[in-house]
């Protein structure tokens, strides 16, 4: 008789640890996402062919400037590191203000700030089809504090 209590004792603690390790928390073969890099992120949403909306979008101290309206913007190979842009304008002076190329990184590490190789820090706010940047433009004709409305 004690061998028969024995021996049920010895299978419910074999039956109680199959059940507790069997319902453990179980894998579907899904890996854990690797979260993304906010600067990664907002560098994706900048990559691309940007164009000024509308001949209202382009403000230099408040007063909208209407020479830009063809201008483009293409940004691209943006990463947390920085990328390049090209633009297209054809306004007189229109370099001081929007250089035809260069390149830019996230200033101080803010997804929201842009520093251009030319030295201009601009502020930007980006979705997937829309891009405001606003920046001051020190020196020369175009000297001021702009504001640029794109589209994709």
């Amino acid at each position: 008789m004690k061998n028969i209590n024995t021996l049920k004792n010895l299978l419910i603690i074999v039956l109680v640890s199959f059940i507790t390790f069997s319902c453990g928390d179980e894998e579907d073969g899904t890996p854990t996402p690797t979260p993304t890099d906010p600067l990664d992120a907002q560098a994706a949403l900048l990559n691309g062919n940007w164009k000024v909306k509308d001949a209202n979008s382009v403000t230099k101290d408040g007063t909208i400037v209407d020479v830009f309206t063809t201008m483009t913007l293409n940004i691209s190979g943006g990463t947390k590191a920085g990328g390049n842009y090209s633009t297209s304008h054809n306004e007189d002076s229109g370099t001081e203000v929007w250089p035809n190329s260069g390149s830019w990184t996230f200033q101080s590490g803010d997804k929201n700030k842009l520093l251009r190789n030319d030295g201009v820090v601009m502020s930007i706010s980006v979705t997937e089809s829309t891009l405001r940047t606003s920046f001051t433009v020190s020196g020369g004709i175009k000297d001021g504090n702009w504001v640029f409305d794109f589209i994709k």
